[in-house]
Order: C-alpha cells, then sequence, then structure tokens
C-alpha cells in the first residue's frame, strides 16, 4: 500500500515537470499549408507557431483564430483552445511535430492539419 505522504509529491512533480515545452521559455516551429482534412485541399500561406509559457500562437496561415492557452497536457500531444472555442493539437513526439486545427463559425466545421518543425 503507498502512504498519501508518498503519492502527494509525485503527483505534483509529475504534474509541473511532465508538461515539458509548454512550461519552457518560448519555442517557434515552421509549418507548412495547412490541409484541409475533409476536402484534401492546402491553403495557400506556409505559417509559425509560437509557444511560450503554456500560450500558442499561429502567425500566418489561413485559419481564422491565432491565439490558444494551453488546457491539457498528454504524453503523446498537448491541447490548446482558443476563447473563441477553436482547439489545437501539436504532438509531443521528438523531430516534426503534427498539429491539428478544430474550429466551428458560420455553422461551418473546419478540420485542418499540418506538419511543423523547429
Amino acid at each position: 500500500m503507498i502512504h498519501n505522504s508518498f503519492l502527494i509529491p509525485f503527483v505534483v512533480i509529475s504534474f509541473f515537470f511532465g508538461s515539458g515545452i509548454a512550461n519552457s521559455t518560448s519555442y517557434v516551429f515552421y509549418c507548412s499549408p495547412w490541409e484541409d482534412r475533409l476536402t484534401k485541399v492546402l491553403m495557400e500561406n506556409n505559417f509559425s507557431i509560437k509557444i511560450n509559457n503554456e500560450e500558442l500562437t499561429i502567425i500566418g496561415g489561413d485559419q481564422p483564430s491565432k491565439f490558444a492557452s494551453l488546457i491539457f497536457v498528454h504524453p503523446n500531444f498537448y491541447l490548446f483552445a482558443s476563447p473563441s472555442g477553436s482547439l489545437t493539437h501539436v504532438s509531443r513526439n521528438e523531430g516534426p511535430k503534427k498539429v491539428s486545427y478544430w474550429d466551428s463559425y458560420d455553422m461551418q466545421d473546419f478540420f485542418y492539419s499540418s506538419t511543423c518543425n523547429n
């Protein structure tokens, strides 16, 4: 049986040190154009993603929402949400990052994906 005195520090340490990239200073990823996952059409512009202290900013690109805050950390990905309700999923793997973007406005649903490098 594990005592609570051991379990509490373990949970706290896992929470604060498990997020990795999101709690670090600043990262910039350079991304190929978004691909519409439903129509398979590529958008026209490349874009960049900047992650700084749990905040995500999309620089360029063709999506309507550009800012999001970290809402969930998983061992395989980070999930960010914008004030407008869009979600951005960034993989935690080494090398190229897979990025997905979901949004819904004006009675339309948008689902884009891309690959980014740092």
